[in-house]
């Protein structure tokens, strides 16, 4: 259940040094989701999900609190206002913790407390959105509702502690209740809504439904902001979708090999900077000498990406081929206090270097530079009905020494030759030489492609050229 006040007290013990400091990987204590603002009720009004939100007394300073609206004149500031410091005698609040479930309780003037947990007797009316949603949802854990990320839902219910009666947060409205954690996916494309965001209506029985977000009170529609502004969000800057190295071959081929981008998203608040660390161990830290890279603080508040490569000044010509790294992120709010550190955990075969180490907490950077594929061919005027040459000119590289390249003798690379007309004959696709017969006259290109001996491939166009027409020969026949 959420205290009614949560205290937290940090012991900081070790010693700082000019070049950096030291930190364990695990050192970072992940936080959870502080959900903000509040969710109309119609005639019951707002619930509000933290206590700071609370309005509490009559605010006659505050128009948009008047049941009168702008008819009303605010008394004078020497007046007596009736007005209870938020959060002073009356605490509450929500929160997602790291599980996706939800703790604590809301509030509404009008029904009281409204809990979004299991209180120990009264279970919910099913649980049959937990094993495909959240598997982990149940009275065990003191989940009545929860979040899926996959399609950023929420699922489950809330109980009106008033009279018992049950909120269901996953209706069959026109749109649930979604929390948006993902701009790249909105949860209602074209409309105002931004990661951290929730939107959708609450069935409340037979009370008035609850709507999250004033953007989709009316949805389809436009919306009813212009005429009251509200919406339940994540206040807290928080991270995910760390990815890497989102280099791939064509990447490589046409830049340089050793290279990675870091990606990551925003799941909530307002990101101002953000600071990232590589290593080749797993152990995070800024002290000098002990980290591969280690960009500082850069302030940046769109920044969604950081790219390492030996021309970064801040990797220090450290890089290595052939080598796995860890990486780390934090960010910083609009406070400037730093989030906690996240760690990359995800690296799959499905990732550009294919997880080949069968680490999920590592990435690996190739093990050499990409091969070159360049070719010539004779004539050089391309004519129809006749055989034109080609040849490989191409160079590949070794793990000895990954930046020096070498030709390609047999068993270093593997060739293929294409060209963009279909009519034409190729006489060896896989050979360094090959002889191309082109039999209509049209603009063309031919490619190579060049796989060395590690696998990595690379291919190389032609210009369009234009296959012309052999000229006829004339022969001089006198007349009999």
């Amino acid at each position: 259940m959420f205290e009614r006040a949560r205290k937290l007290i940090f012991l900081l013990v070790g010693f700082f040094v000019f070049s950096g400091f030291l930190m364990l990987a695990d050192s970072a204590q992940a936080a959870n989701s502080v959900v903000r603002g509040q969710a109309y009720w119609g005639n019951k009004g707002y619930i509000y999900f933290s206590c700071t939100d609370d309005v509490i007394g009559n605010r006659f300073d505050e128009v948009a609190n008047l049941n009168g609206g702008t008819r009303y004149v605010a008394p004078a500031a020497l007046l007596f206002h009736f007005y209870a410091e938020p959060c002073d005698k009356f605490v509450h609040g929500v929160e997602i913790n790291t599980s996706n479930i939800f703790l604590g309780k809301a509030w509404n003037p009008s029904m009281g407390y409204i809990s979004f947990e299991y209180d120990g007797v009264n279970a919910p009316p099913d649980y049959d959105f937990a094993a495909a949603h959240c598997p982990t949802c149940s009275t065990g854990t003191n989940c009545i509702a929860c979040y899926d990320e996959s399609d950023q839902s929420v699922y489950g219910y809330a109980r009106i502690e008033y009279n018992g009666d049950w909120i269901k947060l996953n209706s069959t409205s026109s749109v649930p209740v979604k929390l948006q954690s993902n701009d790249l996916d909105p949860v209602l494309p074209g409309y105002s809504v931004s990661s951290g965001d929730f939107v959708g209506t609450a069935s409340a029985g037979s009370f008035n439904d609850i709507s999250f977000n004033c953007e989709s009170e009316d949805y389809p529609g436009l919306g009813t902001c212009d005429t009251r502004q509200y919406k339940v969000y994540v206040k807290n800057l928080r991270l995910g979708r760390l990815s890497a190295p989102n280099w791939s071959y064509s990447s490589a081929c046409t830049g340089n090999a050793l290279q990675a981008v870091l990606r990551w998203g925003k799941l909530s608040g307002t990101q101002t900077a953000y600071e990232v660390i590589v290593n080749d161990s797993n152990v995070m830290s800024t002290t000098s000498g002990a980290f591969v890279c280690w960009s500082e603080k850069v302030n940046n508040p769109s920044a969604t990406q950081y790219i390492i490569s030996n021309s970064n000044p801040y990797c220090g010509n450290r890089l290595q081929y052939g080598t796995a790294y860890y990486w780390w992120i934090r960010a910083y709010d609009e406070e400037n206090n730093p989030t906690e550190w996240y760690q990359y955990v995800s690296n799959s075969i499905a990732d550009t270097d294919q997880n080949l180490d069968g680490n999920a907490m590592t990435f690996q950077t190739f093990k050499h530079e990409f091969p070159n594929p360049f070719f010539s061919w004779a004539p050089l005027e391309v004519m129809t009905g006749t055989t034109t040459t080609f040849t490989s000119d191409s160079y590949a590289y070794l793990t000895a020494n990954p930046q020096l390249p070498v030709s390609c003798e047999p068993g270093r690379c593997s060739y293929f030759w294409t060209t963009t007309d279909a009519d034409a004959t190729i006489y060896a696709t896989t050979s360094a030489v090959t002889g191309i017969n082109f039999f209509t006259a049209t603009n063309t290109r031919v490619t190579l492609s060049v796989t060395d001996a590690e696998g990595y491939v690379c291919s190389s166009s032609s210009p369009e050229f234009r296959v012309n027409y052999d000229l006829p020969i004339w022969h001089e026949i006198k007349a009999q």
